[in-house]
């Protein structure tokens, strides 16, 4: 696994409107007041106690809770001042919990109420916590620094020198997030000053911890370490779980710069243990990515992928095909360590051979991972007694593809080693090119066929998330048209996107492209050499027609009843000798399905065929 892998933590953005007022200090509070709010009679004091209660809460979903019991009473009593403070409250417990879209109109909810009634410093309160989420949401620090600075000129305005100090802070995590570093160390000095000024622990102890951050980038490790446990100590009677666990993870990344690396899984654990108990997703699945990637390091496989089927579970925009494709990937990289220690021993006369023979090794892993996953599929669907027989017919169409498609690929491997051996002998070097392009075609087929059959496995699992959202269909047409254009242009095919820019879907963002990018693939598979391969899309009642159309082979009448089900046949090629398992069509079909959709076929042979798919419109509520 590689740290692009593991989005980078966010470490105090968001925590800190959980202590806006002076009266809420940490989560002793919130557990005193929740033990009172039953005996109030008065509207007007209960508001005021949930308002603190929502200010001082650290557990997310407790803190959900409460401010939406502050949203209902402010709106039955019509209190516009409370009623703003309820949705910003509320958008920071979402943003606590992952939800970063919830948090993001919960809290420009919240602004526009702040702005109607002119209250200017909950407005740069507001501002401060949407500049937050949007540094969770990918990163964005273009939008995080723009409402930081309108919040920092709300509070030089109005004097609000603890809501400044904050935003100071928040800024200077801006600046250290796009490494400008400088500036970063400039804006957290003038926050810890104002912090000491007005005696806010938790604000001194979070400049002194973001600080250090700084001074692990430039390899200060022993001043990192002295002053993120100096921060740790200062937050841990302020009962701050969510700040603790995430200074932790970052020492224990320090502790993997110096290469200590028992240290460093003692510290994750601790962190894990911590997120764990109040449920804080974000650092349960960084903790949980830190550690396979120490145990993969120290060659224990086995403890990794437990640790790493942890980290996809709780990973946001986890569960595409792309993630699958990252777990083969990695458990190759396993396979190829443990070869590493022999291939080191092999004299520089074999080390043609040695590359051949380490490569053979991989792939005979990769099979032996994807029986496991077919194997664990059907041990599970075998308790349902009603589908016994059709998932035995399906076990035996899936090996019956594997035997044809993958054992052909592998052993030609074995005569190109015989090959490579005959040339090098006798040093007809130049031909060992065109050798390495075949060794690179066949890792190319094997790759997209383990890609297919994993993410059919995880379909039939029920694993596959399916989050629907607005999906702006020109956009993914143009970037389908961008991805594939090499392999259209390699085979002189016009391939083309004619999308209106105001068709917008409501599905599932990663099962559709999935369904897109088979389409349009399997267009091209079975297009001859300048051909056309088009999408277009239009409007039909409550739904998008979207047409992938193409002047390929056709479809024969034969094959139409049959097209969307796995058949225990041999591969179609394609017209430039392409193979398949013909699990790419069975996903469109079951992806189509989740999103709420249909797929139709008109296909006539010889002249092309046009596959039909009916999406969700997107309706504004």
């Amino acid at each position: 696994m590689t740290n692009n892998q593991i989005r980078k933590v966010v470490m105090f953005t968001t925590f800190f409107f959980l202590y806006l007022a002076s009266y809420a200090q940490n989560q002793k509070m919130a557990d005193s007041l929740k033990l009172t709010l039953p005996g109030i009679i008065e509207d007007s004091v209960s508001l005021s106690v949930l308002k603190k209660i929502t200010l001082s809460e650290t557990n997310p979903d407790e803190k959900i809770k409460y401010s939406l019991m502050l949203i209902e009473l402010s709106e039955k009593r019509k209190d516009h001042y409370h009623l703003q403070y309820g949705y910003s409250a509320l958008g920071i417990g979402y943003r606590l919990r992952g939800d970063l879209e919830k948090s993001l109109e919960s809290l420009f909810a919240s602004a526009t109420i702040a702005e109607k009634y002119d209250l200017r410093t909950n407005l740069g309160e507001v501002y401060a916590e949407i500049s937050n989420t949007f540094l969770r949401r990918d990163n964005d620090i273009v939008n995080a620094i723009s409402f930081n600075n309108k919040a920092i000129d709300i509070f030089r305005a109005t004097g609000d020198t603890q809501q400044l100090a904050l935003t100071l802070l928040n800024t200077g995590y801006n600046y250290y997030e796009n490494k400008e570093y400088d500036s970063a160390i400039i804006y957290y000095d003038e926050a810890k000053a104002i912090f000491i000024e007005i005696k806010l622990t938790i604000g001194i102890a979070y400049s002194i911890g973001n600080k250090a951050l700084i001074k692990r980038e430039l390899g200060d490790y022993k001043g990192a370490e002295a002053d993120l446990r100096e921060a740790i100590e200062i937050l841990k009677p302020l009962g701050d779980t969510y700040g603790i666990s995430d200074y932790l993870i970052h020492l224990g990344k320090i502790y993997v710069d110096q290469g200590l690396i028992d240290k460093a899984i003692a510290i994750y654990n601790e962190s894990l243990k911590m997120a764990r108990d109040i449920g804080l997703k974000e650092q349960m699945r960084d903790a949980y990515g830190k550690l396979a990637e120490l145990y993969e390091a120290e060659g224990n496989y086995q403890q990794a992928m437990g640790y790493l089927r942890q980290y996809f579970l709780y990973k946001d925009s986890i569960s595409d095909a792309s993630t699958v494709k990252k777990l083969a990937d990695i458990r190759t990289e396993f396979e190829v360590g443990q070869k590493q220690a022999e291939v080191d021993l092999l004299t520089a006369e074999k080390k043609t051979q040695r590359v051949v023979m380490i490569s053979i090794a991989a792939f005979a892993f990769i099979l032996f991972i994807l029986a496991i996953v077919i194997y664990q599929y059907y041990q599970t669907k075998s308790r349902i007694n009603k589908e016994l027989e059709a998932l035995n017919q399906t076990k035996d169409k899936f090996f019956s593809i594997i035997s044809h498609d993958l054992r052909g690929p592998v052993s030609s491997f074995f005569g190109i080693s015989r090959m490579i051996k005959f040339l090098v002998q006798s040093k007809e070097t130049e031909q060992l090119l065109e050798i390495a392009d075949d060794i690179d075609e066949s890792v190319e087929r094997l790759s997209t066929l383990l890609d297919n059959l994993l993410t059919w496995a995880m379909q039939q699992q029920g694993q596959f998330p399916n989050h629907p959202e607005k999906l702006h269909l020109a956009d993914m047409a143009g970037e389908l048209v961008n991805t594939l254009g090499t392999m259209a242009k390699g085979k002189k095919i016009d391939l083309s996107a004619d999308v209106q820019s105001d068709l917008v879907l409501w599905a599932d963002k990663n099962t559709t492209m999935t369904i897109l990018r088979n389409l349009v693939n399997n267009a091209l598979k079975f297009t001859p050499e300048g051909g056309q391969v088009t999408v277009s899309a239009q409007r039909d009642k409550q739904m998008v027609k979207i047409r992938v159309s193409d002047t390929g082979v056709g479809i024969p009448k034969e094959k139409m009843d049959s097209l969307f089900r796995l058949q225990d046949k041999k591969s179609t090629y394609g017209t430039s000798g392409e193979k398949g398992l013909g699990l790419g069509l069975q996903l469109v079909h079951e992806f189509i399905e989740m999103n709420g959709g249909s797929i139709e076929v008109e296909s006539e042979t010889g002249k092309g065929t046009t596959f039909v798919v009916s999406l969700p419109l997107f309706v504004e509520k």
